[in-house]
């Protein structure tokens, strides 16, 4: 049954996905908002059948034989998901309000770096913090500033929310990265892991969209395919937690 409902989501996203690519593709930004949404809302219900699956027994909650620690990961993990799906729509917003593209990007910002917190913490309930994942967030934000100025990227106002953007959303690879070698790469850690590098990814790919103007049809789609891989990776870990 859980096997039926889960082919069923994943149809249900892979379908949103497609049409919300397709729309954007075709400029269709109202129906794209729409389809956008609903591809969100998809990986929040393919979480939900993970969370079922694993905290469901017989027909009944059977909290006692649940580490605590997975309680905590699946708490945080659920609140990382909606603050995406939210950013999602802030995001998507400024298409329609060119005169409100910087505040709505901010928005998204924001919605998207409490999402990478509750995900930081997520992952901390299961190993605790690794301050080197600091380090991590620092390189990799350094980089950014770096690349940004020899690729001459225009961030205006939100120069100083992308770095710390920047920083938090490598903190949370890099945590994620700790709890592989933690956990010997198992394949629950192997999954949440690919999923926040591909998050990474895809905020590298956004950038010069945002901020340099860049339009090929060919990078949208790559933003658009590592973003939503990596939320359906996020997503489907928990089926791997036990």
């Amino acid at each position: 049954m859980r096997c039926n409902v889960l082919y069923v989501t994943l149809v249900l996203f892979l379908s949103f996905w497609s049409l919300f690519i397709i729309s954007i593709v075709k400029k269709q930004r109202i129906k794209g908002f729409y389809f956008k949404g609903f591809t969100s809302l998809a990986f929040i219900l393919i979480f939900a059948v993970g969370v079922y699956d694993l905290y469901v027994k017989n027909n009944g909650m059977n909290l006692s034989f649940i580490d605590k620690k997975h309680i905590l990961f699946t708490i945080f993990v659920a609140l990382g998901l909606v603050c995406g799906l939210l950013g999602d729509l802030f995001l998507e917003v400024q298409y329609f309000y060119k005169e409100k593209k910087n505040s709505q990007i901010f928005s998204g910002m924001v919605a998207f770096f409490i999402g990478h917190v509750f995900y930081i913490i997520a992952i901390s309930s299961l190993i605790g913090f690794n301050y080197l994942s600091i380090i991590v967030g620092l390189v990799f934000t350094i980089a950014v500033v770096i690349g940004g100025f020899i690729l001459k990227m225009n961030f205006g106002k939100l120069k100083l929310p992308s770095y710390l953007y920047t920083f938090i959303i490598f903190t949370m690879v890099g945590q994620s990265l700790f709890l592989a070698i933690d956990s010997q790469f198992s394949l629950f850690s192997v999954v949440l892991m690919s999923g926040a590098l591909l998050f990474g990814i895809s905020d590298l790919l956004l950038a010069p969209i945002y901020f340099k103007g860049e339009k090929r049809v060919s990078f949208v789609i790559a933003n658009l395919a590592t973003y939503y891989l990596a939320q359906l990776l996020i997503a489907i870990s928990i089926l791997f937690i036990a």
